[in-house]
């Protein structure tokens, strides 16, 4: 059985809301509210396939996520979001050209991806988000940015919750408030009170117009801007 709507910035089918916004993004309290306004809006009840067509806004609770095209498989739960995709939730904001989910805590943005999680900025071609681990990883080059500088890599791992960032290929680190740059095969960066950056690998480091190289270097970032390197 299909079900076809045709309307103009109405609030429609909460149901199918409610599954497109929590696997699209994150997951979410069930017993939050869900709204879907779109120009246009399709689902199949038989292979549970919604979808979305033009100015498509998708919220449940304090997630919001908008595009110009949004599909999700209730079944399968998979979806997506295409066309100037901006979605936000509490302290993240992503922009992108595609977003896709393969379940509930899983994201994949592709295209110009620009986001920001807590004090976090990261950018890259595609970014992977795993909501429940609070993980990005940016398999195709990118960087992120906090307080405390830039990274960069070909890739990047990033755990949120540890303020934990490792860089593999070309990994390059500046800390503006250490007057400090960095770089190697690989940087393993440890944020909050670690403060500590491994660097393995043509390792260098510069601060002060005084540079180091080896094949390995610990850097141990001080809060009050002193660095130390061994």
């Amino acid at each position: 059985m299909r079900m076809r709507l045709n309307i103009k910035k109405a609030i429609v089918m909460a149901g199918i809301a409610t599954m497109a916004v929590s696997g699209t993004i994150y997951a979410a309290d069930n017993n939050e509210p869900a709204t879907l306004d779109a120009e246009e809006v399709e689902y199949d009840m038989a292979s549970g396939l919604a979808s979305a067509k033009g100015n498509v806004v998708m919220t449940k609770g304090n997630a919001t996520v908008t595009g110009n095209y949004a599909e999700y498989n209730s079944k399968t739960q998979e979806g997506k979001v295409r066309g100037n995709v901006v979605a936000t939730k509490e302290d993240m904001r992503v922009t992108a050209d595609l977003v896709t989910t393969d379940g509930p805590d899983h994201m994949i943005a592709v295209g110009s991806v620009n986001g920001t999680k807590a004090d976090k900025h990261f950018m890259g071609p595609k970014v992977e988000y795993f909501q429940k681990d609070e993980y990005v990883l940016i398999p195709s080059g990118g960087s992120i940015t906090s307080a405390d500088g830039t990274f960069r890599a070909d890739l990047i791992r990033g755990f949120m919750k540890e303020d934990h960032i490792v860089g593999n290929g070309n990994a390059y680190m500046v800390s503006p408030k250490n007057n400090m740059e960095a770089g190697g095969d690989q940087v393993d960066y440890w944020g909050k009170e670690k403060g500590k950056a491994i660097i393995t690998g043509n390792a260098w480091a510069v601060q002060d117009n005084n540079t180091l190289k080896s094949k390995k270097l610990t850097v141990y970032l001080a809060d009050d801007g002193k660095t130390s390197v061994k």
